[in-house]
């Protein structure tokens, strides 16, 4: 069985059933799609493909909308290889592009005249010249030998590598995850049967179709439970996330979800007067996950959105990375998240304690194991196993385990590692395990280790974001440098524009430095304050920490003001 066989099944069953809802413009203009019409329109990109070798990387380079998911199946459909990629602006994205050619080899692209126009007007057709078939939409004919492409030999199996997921590059450059179309269907039943999503279900996503959580639960999930989704474009989510809430409460959405900021943001950005008529009462499941899950972004939005029908039952927390295909764990529906008080002074010695002693730190379960997934922490240095409430590497195991990464033996060996209990997944991911419930705190390779003890760059930015009204949330990156042979913190942090027209930002300084020190027991070495959208990030909005830092280390920051050991330079 693979994913293929459910579509035919669908099509072939309920032509007439839909599938999908695009909403275009703000929902100004609506578009639809059936399951007949998703074969067929698939069946159209596979003739395309029918010329070029089996089992080969093809690129899909296409903004949102019905062209990718149609060209996705296509691929799927033809036995070739998906690579879903961003689609680059003129200012950013092409080094990823031209990163992925390289890596996958790929000589064949689906894409649209605009796209294509767009990239060749930018950056010049030489820049494309590694890709030597470009297929675009206004290429498509009707398919009049459709089940030659269905036939027994040319269908994909199940051990076929269904698409390459590329990372997002949050820590380093982008890898190639081969994922099965097995590897597929058993994420899809995870999430299926975790949820109860059945063809009485309805969701709700803005995710990018590039990334994972977008194209696992925002089209591969529909296809595969059998229920109709509503999409659009992730901008017009970052526009005006009131679009999300209207499109939930419109539609009578029964599932959906996001990384954290989405939640802080709809918090933050949206106005009262923009929720008139809300109802979110036929939502069973919100889902938060995808990085750092914050306590205090749990309950905001429970209590901003509580009046129009949201509880905090309905707030879901997870756990996934690309490597196990997506979902990993998820705290059970119907139940409030866990969120437990940690001593912070043995977190960062790696301990998890609720002694009434000390500093206090929320840390917020992911939920518990899914499906036939194991799940242990281990030592980083040795792999042993983790006593319960210590913190150490999150390994995995599973179905939805994947292959590995394309074309990269040596990391897919550090990375997928045989033991006697079996074959796992090293996550680089930090957490403990309290009563079978997942708690992460952190990367493994972002850990800042100041004399023995250990901090996490995220809750670091969290307290110098939130320390005055003019640096940006999500806006810094905090990481470690050595100097004389110690490690010192470095914080580069975002200001807002309006702040850009101060002269002297000792007030800033000060409020950074005295929050760090109080929340942390940590005096940075350096803070640098930089212009917004200086710290570089994914295209989903993740901070790159080692970016940034080889920018410091290089002296490419655009740097506003800086701090350095009580000497302000502006």
């Amino acid at each position: 069985m693979t994913l293929v066989d459910i579509l035919r099944r669908r099509a072939t069953q309920t032509p007439d059933r839909l599938a999908y809802t695009f909403l275009a413009d703000t929902g100004k203009r609506i578009e639809t799609m059936t399951y007949g019409e998703l074969m067929k329109q698939a069946m159209q990109w596979a003739a395309q493909l029918r010329a070029h070798p089996a089992m080969q990387p093809v690129l899909l380079l296409f903004p949102p909308g019905f062209s990718f998911i149609t060209a996705f199946f296509g691929c799927l459909v033809a036995q070739r290889i998906a690579v879903p990629v961003a689609v680059p602006t003129k200012n950013r994205g092409m080094n990823r592009l031209t990163s992925i050619i390289n890596d996958t080899g790929a000589r064949v692209c689906l894409t649209t005249p605009d796209v294509y126009a767009n990239l060749c007007a930018w950056f010049g057709p030489e820049s494309l010249k590694q890709v030597s078939t470009w297929i675009l939409t206004s290429a498509l004919t009707p398919e009049t030998n459709a089940l030659d492409l269905l036939s027994p030999g040319s269908a994909p199996i199940p051990t076929d590598i269904a698409f390459l997921q590329y990372t997002s590059g949050s820590t380093g450059n982008p890898k190639g995850v081969m994922v099965t179309h097995a590897n597929v269907l058993a994420n899809s039943e995870i999430i299926r049967t975790t949820f109860q999503n059945d063809e009485h279900s309805r969701s709700v996503c803005w995710l990018p179709s590039f990334h994972d959580m977008g194209l696992l639960d925002g089209i591969i999930q529909p296809v595969y439970a059998g229920f109709p989704a509503v999409l659009m474009a992730p901008m017009h989510f970052l526009q005006r996330p009131v679009h999300w809430l209207r499109a939930l409460s419109d539609y009578g959405a029964t599932y959906s979800g996001g990384p954290n900021f989405a939640f802080d943001y709809c918090v933050n950005r949206i106005r009262d007067e923009e929720l008139t008529g809300l109802d979110l009462s036929r939502l069973r499941c919100l889902y938060n996950g995808a990085e750092s899950i914050r306590a205090a972004t749990l309950r905001h939005f429970t209590n901003r959105f509580g009046p129009y029908g949201f509880t905090e039952d309905k707030l879901l927390t997870c756990y996934g990375l690309a490597e196990a295909t997506l979902a990993v764990t998820t705290s059970p529906l119907g139940q409030t998240p866990t969120i437990r008080q940690a001593d912070a002074s043995l977190l960062e010695q790696g301990v998890f304690d609720q002694s009434e002693t000390g500093r206090w730190s929320e840390v917020v379960s992911c939920g518990r194991v899914l499906g036939d997934t194991v799940v242990q922490i281990r030592h980083p240095q040795t792999g042993l196993p983790c006593l319960e409430n210590e913190v150490g590497e999150i390994w995995v195991q599973g179905d939805s385990l994947t292959s590995g990464y394309w074309n990269k033996p040596t990391a897919t060996a550090e990375t997928f590692v045989t033991t006697t209990d079996g074959r796992f997944l090293r996550t680089g991911d930090l957490g403990f395990l309290a009563q079978d419930e997942l708690f992460f705190t952190g990367r493994l390779k972002d850990l800042i280790i100041v004399r023995g003890a250990n901090h996490y760059p995220q809750d670091i930015e969290k307290t110098v974001g939130e320390s005055h009204p003019n640096l940006l949330p999500n806006g810094g990156a905090a990481f470690s440098v050595n100097i004389d042979n110690d490690e010192k913190v470095v914080i580069v942090q975002e200001l807002t524009r309006t702040a850009l027209r101060q002269v002297d930002y000792t007030t800033e300084f000060d409020q950074i430095l005295r929050q760090v020190t109080l929340c942390h027991e940590l005096t940075p070495y350096e803070i640098i304050l930089t212009a917004p959208g200086s710290v570089p990030k994914t295209t989903s909005g993740k901070v790159q920490r080692r970016a940034c830092r080889t920018l410091f280390l290089e002296g490419q920051l655009h740097v506003v003001s800086r701090w350095l050991k009580g000497l302000i330079d502006a």
